[in-house]
């Protein structure tokens, strides 16, 4: 056992494979920050740890006690609470059952005790999360236990209940163990060991509008046009596949025919208030112009007939931001990196874990660091020209958290997406519950609302010409039908996505947070009260920074939401009534509703809604302080789009007292309209 910093540990079993996660992605932590926390060692004693090889893998037992939960694993979309799961952590982007596979498996377990654990392997690790036993009445469903139930560790005999590790092909493996004062801290330390949380630009916490795969020039005018006359909330445009002229494989060059001058379509949209973000994905087709240089960089296998780069030579990442610099200097704000998973057992699509790699990474291997990778590429891109990007990502794993990227899916269960924001973020990974097709105007709202509340707002109407609030059914749309009531539809969602506009102080300086000291932005509930058994299975709330929880409701599960309210005293956001915490609450919910609840002692910000965010905003605040006693709330000012803020930011801090609002000096970020006391 190595200490690498306060808190953190590397412990050594066995004959560790030399290509690792840590070895090929070579996270930069930041040690300052680590060290500057207090010092904790491992809860466990280091000699109950046992190890043993077997047949085709490598075995490591870790203790634990019967109190303990467990969470992590990565982007887990069919369960919350690991406690006594079986997990084979394996790349793959259509995870039907709650067996491992998803778009981000990560080898990463945290722990209710105050500690959590990296498996610095990228192979398919299984995890047996110990074992658990249910008395009493069941569940009747995830996170509403029934009263009497009982959930815990089996204890039968001596390791029965302890948590087991099988990786196959090693000979060994290193294990990094972070400990804190409790889950949060340590969950913070490993994203500060990752390099600190993103800070995305600004204007990346507005709204994303994904445009129709098969539109053309003057379609894209269009919309865009009729999103600014309808006062739509909109900061990033985003094109689809069709705006290259082949995307299964990829050549990453504008198809001229449907985009002809397509720079000053670039142009016009930037006037207009618009970034740009284009789809892609990592398959290169024959056709691409970074082609041919990239095939001695490229594994043996084809995608889609394209080649797939390998991300872990520095020659490949190279090339291929090289030729993206081109496009980011013609005005492109990101990138969606699309498929980057691996589809292997239902649409048949990725390549085989056989596949080797010029880096000396297998196919197996790769899947796990590929979209890692991918990420990494790009990124270089916007670093060299001291901008930040902000996209979205279908692949991901470990050290996740510095980079501008937001996991997303095309499945589209509303619960799972939900249940996603929860799981993402216990492994320093960020998901989005993109709002695409719906069924019904009240699913529309209900998937609007809940995508408010999390890391980034994207509306994907690749399906579709009209925006959904004009015609939600996918077969009317595509025919130009709108719907009798689409102006009222259009209020209503607009008035959901200016509440998303409203928060950007505030998710701006909780992001920050999350940079600097490596707290998730957007985090469950356990998090923050890992004491309180009640907390520990709820995935369908999180707190927004410090003091703001969101409850966003499920689609489907009728016009009551049930809501626990943590111990103290919260206020309720629309009704501004003080409600006791510690206990369950039910209320009556109606489409597009979005329950809110402010914790007391919270000075809560929120700016006037803009359409979006330009180089020079200033957000006009209305600041509300609940409770009676002294409060304060800190926001950030910078530029917003460099990365300058690595060099420092200037905190803007508020002081409610009884004598009223204490400010600061004017800033141009932010002046305040509007100050008032809730008790």
């Amino acid at each position: 056992m190595e200490k690498i910093a306060n808190g953190l540990y590397r412990l050594t079993f066995g004959e560790p494979e030399e290509l690792t996660p840590v070895s090929v992605l070579k996270p930069e932590p930041r040690f300052g920050e680590l060290n500057a926390r207090p010092d904790y060692g491992i809860p466990f004693p280091e000699e109950e740890i046992c190890c043993r090889r077997r047949a085709g893998s490598f075995l490591v037992e870790v203790p634990l006690s019967p109190e303990e939960d467990l969470y992590g694993l990565g982007l887990m979309l069919k369960s919350f609470r690991q406690t006594g799961r079986k997990k084979l952590l394996r790349a793959n982007s259509d995870p039907a059952a709650d067996t491992g596979d998803s778009h981000a498996p990560v080898p990463f377990y945290l722990s209710t005790a105050g500690y959590c654990i990296l498996i610095d392997t990228a192979r398919y690790v299984t995890l047996s999360m110990g074992n658990c036993k249910i008395r009493g009445s069941r569940q009747d469903r995830e996170g509403f236990e029934s009263a009497g139930t009982e959930y815990g560790h089996w204890w039968v005999k001596a390791g029965s209940g302890n948590l087991f590790i099988d990786i196959p092909a090693a000979r060994g493996v290193e294990l990094y163990v972070f400990c804190g004062e409790d889950m949060k801290d340590a969950l913070a330390r490993y994203n500060l060991f990752s390099g600190g949380g993103v800070l995305p630009p600004i204007w990346g916490l507005g709204v994303m509008y994904r445009a129709y795969m098969h539109g053309d020039r003057e379609r894209i005018y269009t919309l865009a046009k009729e999103l600014r006359k309808s006062e739509m909330p909109c900061d990033i445009f985003g094109l689809e596949p069709g705006w290259q002229t082949h995307f299964y494989s990829c050549t990453y060059q504008w198809d001229e025919e449907r985009f002809p001058d397509h720079q000053k379509m670039l142009t016009d949209l930037a006037d207009m208030g618009f970034k740009v973000n284009l789809w892609e994905h990592a398959y290169v087709n024959p056709q691409s112009p970074v082609f041919e240089d990239l095939k001695p960089y490229a594994g043996d296998q084809y995608v889609w007939d394209g080649l797939v780069p390998d991300f872990a030579t520095e020659e490949a990442q190279r090339i291929f931001a090289a030729y993206h610099a081109g496009l980011v200097r013609e005005g492109i704000s990101g990138f969606k990196l699309d498929e980057c998973d691996n589809s292997d057992f239902t649409a048949n699509w990725g390549f085989a874990d056989f596949t080797q790699f010029p880096s000396g990474l297998d196919g197996e291997q790769m899947h796990t660091l590929f979209g890692a990778l991918y990420q990494k590429t790009i990124i270089r891109v916007f670093e060299k020209e001291n901008v930040r990007t902000w996209g979205e990502v279908r692949n991901a794993t470990a050290f996740a958290a510095p980079n501008p990227y937001v996991l997303y899916s095309d499945l589209y269960d509303h619960e799972d997406f939900v249940r996603g924001m929860a799981s993402a973020s216990c492994s320093g990974i960020l998901w989005t519950p993109e709002v695409r097709q719906a069924e019904s105007e009240e699913e529309l709202l209900v998937r609007i609302a809940a995508a408010v509340v999390s890391p980034q707002m994207v509306i994907n109407s690749y399906q579709v010409k009209m925006p959904p609030w004009v015609q939600w059914d996918t077969a009317k749309n595509l025919e130009g039908e709108r719907l009798p009531n689409a102006d009222e539809l259009t209020q209503k969602c607009r008035s959901l996505l200016n509440m998303r506009m409203k928060l950007i102080p505030w998710l701006y300086a909780a992001y920050y947070t999350y940079y600097e000291k490596g707290i998730p932005p957007i985090r469950p509930l356990v998090l923050d009260y890992p004491d309180d058994q009640t907390a520990r299975p709820v995935y369908d709330e999180y707190l927004l920074g410090e003091g703001l929880l969101a409850a966003p409701v499920i689609f489907g599960k009728g016009d009551r939401r049930r809501i626990w309210l943590p111990k103290g005293n919260w206020y309720d956001y629309d009704t501004g009534f003080r409600l006791e915490g510690g206990q369950w609450m039910e209320r009556k919910v109606r489409p597009g509703d979005l329950p809110l609840f402010v914790r007391e002692g919270t000075l809560l910000a929120l700016a006037e809604p803009e359409q979006y965010i330009g180089e020079h905003t200033c957000f006009r605040l209305h600041l509300t302080a609940y409770g009676a006693e002294k409060c304060s709330l800190t926001l950030i000012s910078d530029d917003g789009v460099s990365c300058c803020y690595q060099k420092g930011v200037r905190k803007i801090q508020y002081t409610a007292d009884r004598d009223g609002l204490v400010e600061p000096e004017a800033d141009e970020r932010y002046c305040v309209v509007d100050y008032k006391r809730i008790i």
